[in-house]
């Protein structure tokens, strides 16, 4: 009985040692908690700040979209109150502008050719140089469709970098971009690119403008070839496959031909070549007379060398076509002028149509097939549409895309 009382007493003594001995282990559970207690005390005191910095960067985002919404809108409608650019054709012609020993005039060049605009929307101005400043890319190398207007694109920029920097300061970086195809995915193409590029983040705002150039073929005219007699006695031939194509191609031809015109009026303005026909209006000019003296009577017009060196550039260095130009004193014939139009047109047409087969070729064949296996003409002439409308849109674009981006 004794000893079990001193066993009892040892067992109590190595509980209280052991706890003793545990004393640490009840330290870091008390740090713990209390670091746990210090960590909710820190979130109950910084959620506000959390909670208030994602409220700053919503609102800041919301500020930007604000902005570039208004942004773009100002772009679209303000105006320009004066705005010039010189042309340079003298350069391109190889010639030199003298003013007269007696002119009045201090820069022969800016007289004749350049041109003053007022009260004109930034959109005006874009869709302008958009049409005056295409390129053609081919083979890695770009060549100036029109190398004379260079110093409109240049102007364009100016204002328009002017007005961004002056509506939001440093507030924002900014980049604005201006894009047209004459004809989708054709390698004759215009741009206006301003600032830098943008993170993919960046707040976007898009708008479309219209041209000033009228494409000059409707969808009447594409759809020709095509109606229910024409439809059902195609899909009835003996090469049902071959007819339609043909068809499909005719209509191609049609639409193309209205891309070839408006990109020949803008490479070639025939109707101002044309009117260098007349000796009055190149020659006796109050312009002219101021640049050179009445005395100097067996000269060649600048204009009219101007604007030999610029069809020559363009017939023979752009297009390729290989067409003397003669020059003459006081005009320009209207037979070359006639000539060279045609010369042009022809090729653009070819080069346009080429390019919108080999665009929609994967379209058309299936588009054909469907008809071919269709069993009624009001479904072939349905699925006729919907590509007959496919071609119209990739040869009549029917705008110009601006991107204003800020972040």
């Amino acid at each position: 009985m004794t000893l079990n009382r001193k066993q009892g007493k040892n067992d109590n003594r190595n509980i209280v040692y052991s706890i003793l001995r545990d004393e640490n282990a009840f330290s870091s559970s008390i740090d713990a908690i209390l670091f746990l207690i210090l960590v909710s005390i820190s979130a109950i005191i910084l959620m506000p700040s959390i909670a208030a910095d994602e409220q700053y960067r919503s609102a800041s985002y919301i500020s930007a979209q604000d902005m570039d919404a208004r942004l773009m809108n100002t772009i679209m409608c303000s105006t320009v109150d004066e705005y010039e650019y010189t042309l340079k054709p003298t350069e391109l012609a190889d010639i030199d502008v003298n003013l007269s020993e007696h002119s009045i005039l201090e820069n022969a060049e800016k007289t004749m050719f350049t041109k003053e605009q007022h009260h004109r929307t930034f959109s005006d101005l874009v869709a302008e140089s958009l049409v005056m400043n295409l390129f053609l890319e081919e083979n890695n190398t770009i060549k100036v469709l029109n190398p004379m207007t260079g110093m409109q694109r240049i102007e364009t920029e100016k204002v328009i970098e002017a007005h961004l920097e002056k509506t939001i300061g440093n507030r924002y970086n900014y980049r604005f971009e201006a894009h047209w195809e004459p004809v989708v995915g054709y390698d004759i193409q215009s741009e206006i690119i301003i600032g830098e590029n943008a993170p993919v983040n960046a707040i976007r705002q898009k708008a479309r403008i219209s041209m000033p150039m009228i494409y000059p073929v409707t969808m009447e005219d594409v759809y020709l070839p095509f109606n229910e007699s024409s439809i059902y006695n195609a899909v009835n031939s003996l090469d049902p496959d071959k007819e339609l194509h043909e068809m499909f191609n005719n209509s191609i031809d049609i639409a193309s031909g209205g891309s070839a015109e408006m990109v020949t009026e803008i490479v070639f303005p025939y109707e101002y070549l044309e009117s260098l026909n007349s000796t009055e209006i190149s020659v006796n000019s109050e312009q002219l007379a101021c640049i050179r003296g009445p005395a100097d009577m067996n000269y060649s017009s600048p204009v009219i060398q101007s604007a030999l060196g610029c069809m020559n550039y363009t017939v023979n260095g752009l297009y390729g076509l290989d067409i003397k130009l003669t020059q003459e004193e006081q005009s320009i014939s209207l037979d070359i002028v006639d000539t060279v139009k045609i010369s042009i047109m022809n090729r653009n047409i070819e080069v346009i149509s080429n390019h919108i087969k080999d665009n929609l070729n994967d379209d058309v064949n299936q588009t054909v097939a469907l008809m071919r296996n269709a069993t009624d003409n009001s479904t072939r002439y349905e699925l006729a549409d919907e590509q007959l409308g496919a071609i119209y849109r990739t040869a009549n674009p029917a705008g110009a895309d601006i991107v204003l981006l800020l972040w």
